[in-house]
């Protein structure tokens, strides 16, 4: 939390400072590979990402996205990769440790993550094809199309000059490359619709009360807390600033060519503060986690709430779209929407909901006030 009087009138620097602090102190999970008591974020969970990320997006428990992705299209590996807001990493390291990437060129805001970052593989022995730059990647004057692919790992949402570096990353890129990314793409500031905070709710009050307390505002929540925007400015003016803009500009800019939604509309939010209550061994909170995860991916996969995560490959355009219309991007997030001018976008089809269920499904939703 930042107070006040700490706040200047440049979002970009007040970010860059609040990330220094989370990296000096290593209290965010991004100052280590796998954080698995970390109170906040479910994806560092090894049950939760395993079951709501892995097998959803790879097929397996086993499986890692960002290795699956590169398998796919970064093999043979490329000669020139640029990875922007890297954090201390992590994910840019195991690209290159693993062949996806004969260079790796990686910018960070934060000068003590990218230090951290230098030291921690100096002596590797690829420690040469991986560069780790602190600054402002549109200050750099990077050459004209000098890249194969654009990476970019969980940053895109913490971009204030969004357009600006959509742009950036279409003019580095070479004819036909590809910008990949796996990010929060939800409401601006995690201000979620009431609609779906009051769906939480309900779901929370199924748990037994051993589930609820909250590690973090060290009470038995009666519902899922969610900050307000004042705090959310306060906490990081950069957190998710412009995040219902990337698909909108993803597919102004870019051809998508693969793209897979995996909820976080439901778990991320629910998650927070309660993660410490369960015991990820015992099956019979391994089922109770279980639930949740399904409630959320079968609500998705019928189109009732929205995808705010996804991991997207696109080849860059020659010639950049008109920009989307509100109409054309009103259901952008919702499983089987189509960019009616790309057929070739992989987005799954909705599947249909029986008479039976559809109406089981209305009839839920008025109960909660929901629908009418």
């Amino acid at each position: 939390m930042t107070n006040d009087s700490d706040m200047t009138n440049d979002p970009a620097a007040d970010a860059t400072a609040i990330w220094d602090r989370r990296y000096e102190a290593g209290e965010h999970v991004g100052t280590k590979p796998v954080m698995e008591g970390d109170p906040v974020d479910y994806t560092q969970h090894k049950f939760l990402y395993q079951r709501s990320i892995a097998e959803p997006l790879t097929g397996s428990l086993d499986g890692y996205n960002v290795d699956h992705v590169a398998r796919q299209f970064l093999v043979p590996a490329p000669g020139r990769v640029l990875a922007i807001g890297c954090g201390m990493a992590f994910v840019e390291e195991f690209l290159v440790a693993n062949g996806y990437a004969q260079h790796l060129l990686a910018y960070e805001m934060s000068a003590t993550a990218i230090e951290a970052a230098k030291q921690r593989v100096m002596d590797k022995p690829y420690a040469d094809r991986l560069e780790l730059r602190s600054g402002d990647v549109l200050h750099e004057n990077l050459p004209t199309g000098a890249f194969d692919v654009v990476f970019v790992q969980a940053a895109i949402h913490h971009f204030d000059r969004i357009d600006d570096m959509y742009a950036l990353m279409h003019r580095v890129l070479r004819p036909g490359g590809l910008l990949i990314y796996d990010e929060y793409v939800g409401p601006d500031h995690h201000m979620y619709e009431p609609e779906l905070l009051a769906i939480m709710d309900r779901i929370d009050d199924c748990l037994a009360p051993q589930y609820r307390w909250d590690h973090l505002a060290k009470h038995r929540r009666q519902h899922v807390a969610y900050p307000n925007l004042e705090w959310m400015l306060q906490h990081d003016p950069s957190e998710g600033v412009h995040a219902s803009r990337i698909l909108p500009l993803t597919y102004q800019w870019f051809d998508v060519v693969q793209r897979a939604d995996f909820g976080g509309s439901i778990m991320r939010p629910f998650f927070t503060g309660i993660l410490p209550n369960f015991d990820w061994d015992d099956p019979k909170d391994q089922t109770v986690a279980r639930l949740v995860i399904l409630t959320e991916q079968l609500l998705t996969q019928h189109g009732v709430i929205p995808h705010y995560n996804t991991s997207v490959v696109a080849r860059r355009r020659d010639v950049p779209r008109r920009p989307l219309t509100a109409e054309e991007a009103a259901r952008i997030n919702y499983t089987g929407w189509q960019d009616k001018s790309a057929p070739s976008v992989l987005a799954a089809e909705p599947r249909p909901l029986s008479a039976r269920l559809r109406s089981r499904v209305g009839r839920a939703l008025r109960a909660a006030g929901l629908r009418r």
